[in-house]
């Protein structure tokens, strides 16, 4: 019996090498961003106004002992689109105070090249949570308590001077399984660490699930992102009119942005930062969130911060309205830290 012929199709054979593309993973990227400290002046409540509790119509003042005292010099971590560091980089209106999100897809290289441009005499540094780093890129002025070793080469950057740090997003920087598919860390300036951040000297590392990232480093899973950080920051020296109870450096619903639309996947990762004081229960109205995934799931409107603490929720976006979103420490919500979020039609 003479054997079946078979008859020749070039288009699959051309469609073969997609087919195989399509199913590869996406090789590993080397990202690169130019960050630098400066100097500023930062208004925790730049409308003057309690945006909140008042009708648009009859605003009414920040209470005291805030009303006149809410801007306040800072010293901020600010991108720039190249190696010039002419041209800052854009971000949301709603990350506030907070330097650059730093995105990575697990099995990705992070190079960040750091200038301090401040005009003072102080050295600050870069030290990330999460990420993999050799003792030089660590960002951090310690010596080592056993072996006596010296602090890495990027301990100290003084002001003029630069260094590039090179982090890695391993496995063990990416989500664990039962995690959503992004995990959020910090990252900071770390020779005085509490007066750096106090200063503004903080933002977010967002580290995506390998093979769950859009070329951004954003993950496909998730329509929209935000990150929301609860700390209040001391301007004052403990007096109270300098205590910012503040979202992302807002108080007094002074913190907008937070817009979605109806249906979208909407990720919340929170994050605290600070002193004892500095114990936090955000709170979403209109709409409950789940933490986690599959058997590790459960269902929330409230979570629990502890500073340098991180917590992701994902919310489904189907109740269309203008919520209140706060933390729910009782003397933190009369000191204004609270705004709200939007589900548009």
């Amino acid at each position: 019996m003479p054997l079946k012929s078979t008859r020749y199709n070039p288009a699959a054979l051309l469609l073969l090498p997609l087919a195989i593309m399509i199913a590869m993973p996406a090789a590993a990227r080397t990202r690169h961003y130019y960050i630098a400290a400066e100097d500023s002046t930062w208004d925790f409540a730049p409308s003057g106004k309690n945006l909140v509790h008042c009708p648009e119509a009859a605003p009414c003042d920040i209470p005291e002992p805030w009303t006149n005292s809410h801007s306040f010099p800072m010293t901020r971590f600010i991108q720039y689109q190249d190696a010039e560091f002419k041209v800052p980089a854009p971000q949301p209106e709603w990350l506030g105070v907070l330097g650059p999100i730093i995105r990575a897809e697990v099995g990705d290289t992070v190079k960040v090249h750091f200038c301090n441009r401040t005009q003072e005499t102080s050295a600050y540094n870069m030290h990330p949570h999460g990420l993999r780093y050799t003792k030089d890129d660590e960002g951090a002025h310690v010596f080592g308590a056993n072996s006596g070793s010296p602090p890495g080469a990027g301990a100290q950057v003084m002001p003029g001077q630069c260094f590039e740090y090179t982090w890695i997003a391993d496995k063990d920087s990416g989500p664990a399984p039962g995690e959503p598919s992004s995990k959020i860390w910090w990252y900071h300036s770390h020779i005085d660490e509490h007066a750096e951040t106090n200063k503004g000297l903080l933002g977010p590392i967002i580290v995506t699930q390998k093979g769950k990232a859009r070329r951004d480093g954003s993950p496909k899973d998730v329509d929209q992102e935000f990150v929301t950080a609860f700390f209040i920051f001391d301007k004052l020296a403990g007096e109270e009119q300098g205590l910012m109870h503040s979202i992302n450096g807002y108080i007094f619903g002074n913190l907008k942005g937070l817009v979605v639309h109806r249906g979208q996947k909407v990720r919340w990762h929170t994050l605290a930062m600070g002193n004892e004081v500095d114990l936090h229960t955000p709170h979403w109205h209109g709409k409950t969130l789940k933490t986690g995934r599959g058997s590790a799931a459960q269902r929330t409107d409230v979570v629990q911060l502890l500073p340098g603490g991180t917590i992701t929720a994902d919310m489904k976006a189907d109740n269309p309205g203008e919520w209140l979103y706060h933390c729910h420490v009782a003397d933190h919500i009369d000191a204004g830290m609270y705004t709200t979020y939007q589900i548009t039609e």
